[in-house]
């Protein structure tokens, strides 16, 4: 659910923001909405082909229906990213050191977008679209055969895909500066408490994720199956820095962290050695003074701090899990992994 906002709201929600709690307030999960949203707005984008006979009644075409569900698949991923947040944000609460009302602050500003900025993800989102649906429309799988109905279908789902994508990159983005500020104020870290260092990685990794899904699944219908028009050179250069976006969404809002808990790590490294340092000393004294009677236990006592000194410096400072890593270079590198196994295929069968 979307939570109440604090006493006094840095900005005024937007367009979007305003359509998220409309659908949390329906008796259906949010999800389902979504859902019915993809199969209303495909079924919409084939009515004027059928009605103007480029397509059979009652069949249905890859490019109108990759055009329904791309856009709403977008949109329903900045919802879900929207609660991610605020889940993310809560997890974090123990190394957040502020008041309930700076807190609600932090989880308006993850979850929503400022009025303003909504207005203008549209116009640039219709903007990218516009430069790449006219000067190309085969590229968005439009037919000379196409009635006007039926092209300016296509362009307005194009513009819908455009628009969820330029709304997708501007939340995350602020959600990256937000995360960041956040972990600006925090003041200490537990090396050995990792829960909530783990918090945001988990967001980013999400958001990488879910933009690389859509576009390799985009890719893979159009290259590999054949099945949807060919990205033209405008959406080969989104699509490029797309990728680009969703590397740099996980890596960077995390960067502060990983140089806090470097920070803490030396510390604690530093502590230990000035103990070990002592001990030595001490150690060694007693051997010179003909003191034996302790040095069996400052000896254990030494063999315990280089034992936490290991342990200390194995401690990774990556605020992430190591599979959470793996998971993104996986889905990085699912293209290539992809174009081999076709290669393969291909010279093993002939094909």
């Amino acid at each position: 659910m979307i939570p109440d906002s604090p006493i006094s709201p840095p900005f005024n929600p937007s367009w979007l923001d305003r359509l998220q709690a409309w659908i949390e307030g329906l008796p259906v999960p949010w999800w389902a909405t979504y859902l019915f949203a993809a199969v209303l707005l495909a079924l919409l984008m084939h009515i004027p082909r059928w009605l103007d006979a480029s397509l059979p009644q009652g069949s249905f075409e890859v490019n109108q229906s990759t055009l329904a569900i791309g856009s709403v698949y977008l949109f329903a991923f900045i919802h879900y990213l929207n609660s991610s947040s605020r889940r993310a944000l809560a997890n974090y609460r123990p190394l957040l050191h502020v008041k309930a009302p700076e807190y609600a602050s932090y989880e308006y500003t993850l979850s929503r977008m400022p009025s303003r900025l909504g207005y203008f993800a549209v116009l640039l989102g219709a903007s990218v679209g516009g430069l790449s649906f006219f000067p190309d429309p085969e590229s968005w799988g439009v037919q000379p055969t196409f009635s006007a109905l039926s092209m300016t279908s296509s362009l307005l789902g194009a513009l819908c895909v455009t628009i969820g994508a330029t709304c997708w990159m501007v939340q995350v983005i602020r959600q990256a500066r937000t995360i960041d500020r956040i972990h600006r104020i925090t003041k200490r870290v537990n090396l050995f408490h990792r829960d909530p260092v783990y918090s945001f990685s988990v967001l980013t990794l999400r958001s990488a994720i879910g933009l690389l899904l859509f576009v390799y699944s985009y890719l893979f219908i159009a290259l590999y199956l054949g099945l949807a028009a060919i990205p033209n050179a405008v959406d080969a250069v989104a699509m490029g820095f797309a990728i680009a976006l969703a590397l740099a969404i996980f890596f960077l809002p995390l960067s502060r962290m990983h140089g806090l808990l470097e920070a803490e790590k030396k510390r604690l490294l530093l502590e230990t050695d000035e103990r070990y340092s002592r001990l030595v000393d001490r150690f060694n004294s007693h051997v010179d003074k003909g003191k034996f009677a302790d040095l069996d236990t400052t000896a254990r006592t030494i063999a315990a701090l280089v034992a936490q000194r290991d342990i200390l410096a194995k401690v990774s400072a990556w605020p992430w899990r190591p599979e959470t890593l793996r998971s993104l270079l996986s889905t990085v590198a699912l293209p290539v992994m992809l174009y081999l196994a076709s290669r393969l295929v291909g010279r093993l069968f002939g094909v």
